[in-house]
């Protein structure tokens, strides 16, 4: 590979790390450029800001979808979302036995305290946003803003680029966001439907999302590396290609027991079910229909035994 001298500048860096530092520090391998890694990310980019574009427009994008999600949750989710059942018995109805509290635990949907477990508490459209505006007073405290903030989500929106260069807090923040994003998807019914075999590229989770106004979609989407399908067959025919060369390649990858009998053609529907009665194979967890999920190296190991148990005359199982 030849390469060339260093100049003084060029069109397009090459980054190269420099350091381990958080975040780290990137020089050119052409020029004499530096640069730092976005904060979050670490990733080199010569955007002036702390953050590189990518991860604020995330970041933006979050308060985005929680104010979608909101949006789209049915007037009664909006308010009575999390009430308890109504109690036939006539003892105590009101909740914890306070007469000072509302019948049926009523009070829940108005009163969500925010400090003591997050979003986890979260059980209405007004308890999101008493979550954020606690965002926004905190937010006006650091930074000595006067003006106060009328427009929650926009508020937010507007004073990112400050908090992710000023608030010590940042990494909290966004962290709150998401799982406050989760819950509100949750809430408004449009939770992404996941597919029961993981990626076949990385191993993650594989998704289809709700959208308020198409349904479910047919693209399915990877959340670990964010590869993409087309539709449920395309989907299909990648893992149909790619199962076979998983046991090498990511032996920890969960399998279905009808994806363990692709893989192993050869592999007999009764043998497979007397090594998991004798507990020669165990699930290591279950998909989103309840379906056992076997790690593949595991399973691989219990075949290569079995095909060796037969070869030498004895039973594989």
């Amino acid at each position: 590979m030849t390469h060339l001298p260093p100049t003084t500048s060029c069109e397009t860096h090459h980054w190269t790390q420099t350091t381990a530092d958080s975040p780290p520090a990137y020089a050119c391998t052409r020029c004499s450029a530096t640069t730092t890694g976005c904060r979050d990310c670490g990733r080199a980019h010569e955007s002036s800001l702390v953050i590189c574009p990518r991860c604020l427009t995330r970041a933006l994008g979050l308060l985005d979808d929680i104010g979608t999600y909101l949006r789209a949750m049915s007037d009664v989710a909006r308010v009575t979302l999390g009430l308890r059942s109504v109690r036939y018995d006539l003892v105590t109805t009101r909740s914890a036995g306070n007469v000072e509290r509302l019948d049926h635990g009523l009070d829940v949907a108005y009163r969500e305290a925010r400090a003591a477990s997050g979003p986890s508490s979260i059980t209405t459209q007004a308890g999101a946003m008493d979550l954020l505006e606690w965002w926004v007073d905190d937010w006006v405290e650091k930074s000595g803003d006067p003006a106060g903030a009328w427009d929650t989500l926009g508020y937010l929106k507007a004073h990112t680029v400050w908090a992710a260069h000023q608030h010590p807090a940042w990494p909290e923040y966004l962290a709150e966001l998401r799982r406050t994003r989760a819950v509100v998807r949750r809430l408004a019914g449009l939770a992404p439907e996941p597919e029961p075999a993981p990626c076949v590229h990385c191993g993650g989770r594989v998704v289809r999302d709700w959208s308020e106004a198409n349904g479910l979609s047919d693209v399915a989407r990877c959340t670990g590396c964010h590869m993409t399908w087309g539709d449920r067959t395309a989907l299909a025919a990648a893992t149909r290609e790619h199962l076979p060369d998983l046991a090498a390649t990511r032996p920890g990858a969960l399998v279905t027991a009808e994806q363990v009998r692709e893989i192993y053609p050869h592999l007999k529907a009764g043998t497979w079910r007397q090594w998991v009665h004798r507990g020669l194979v165990t699930a290591a967890s279950t998909d989103g229909r309840g379906r056992p999920l076997f790690e593949l190296g595991a399973v691989a190991a219990r075949v290569v035994e079995g095909a060796d148990r037969a070869q030498r005359g004895l039973s594989s199982v």
